[in-house]
C-alpha cells in the first residue's frame, strides 16, 4: 500500500469532514475543547501528517466512507480496528499538539524541566540492595573511539 500525500490533498470539504469525525471521538467538555475547537482539522493534522505520514492512508480511508460521522467510526472501529486506530491516533495527535489543550491540561510540554531528587530518594533505591549486584559489579562502558 502507498502511502498518500494527504496534506497537499485536503480540500475544504474533506476538512470539514474529518472535523465532524474528529468531533465524535473528541467531543470536549470538563475545560477542554472539542477537535473542532482545537483546530485539528487545520493545521495540526497537517503537523501529525507530515511528522508520520504512513497515518495519511487510515486517514484518507476513514474521510472516504459516506455516512453519519458516529456510525462510520463504530462500524471502523468494529471491522477494521487498524484504520480505525490509525485515524483515532492521528485525531488524538493532532488535539494534543494544540498548546491550548495543553494549557488546559496542565500539560507543561516537553522542555526539560529540572527536577532536583527528593530527599531520602537514593536511599530508597537502596534498600532491600536491589541495586547491590549493580553496585558489585562495579562501572560497565566501552571506550568511544577518539
Amino acid at each position: 500500500m502507498s502511502v498518500v500525500n494527504l496534506t497537499a490533498e485536503l480540500s475544504d470539504t474533506s476538512r470539514t469532514r474529518l472535523a465532524a469525525l474528529a468531533d465524535v471521538l473528541i467531543p470536549g467538555g470538563s475545560g477542554l475543547p472539542s477537535a473542532t475547537e482545537a483546530d485539528v482539522a487545520g493545521q495540526w493534522i497537517n503537523r501529525v501528517l507530515g511528522a508520520s505520514p504512513d497515518l495519511a492512508n487510515p486517514v484518507a480511508h476513514v474521510l472516504a466512507i459516506e455516512g453519519a460521522p458516529g456510525e462510520v467510526l463504530e462500524q471502523l472501529r468494529q471491522r477494521d480496528p487498524d484504520v480505525f486506530d490509525g485515524f483515532a491516533f492521528a485525531v488524538g495527535g493532532a488535539y494534543f499538539m494544540n498548546p491550548a489543550v495543553r494549557r488546559a491540561l496542565g500539560y507543561p510540554g516537553v522542555a526539560p524541566r529540572r527536577l532536583p531528587a527528593a530527599e531520602g530518594e537514593a536511599e530508597y533505591y537502596l534498600e532491600d540492595d536491589i541495586l547491590a549486584p549493580v553496585l558489585d559489579r562495579g562501572p560497565v562502558y566501552r571506550q568511544v573511539p577518539a
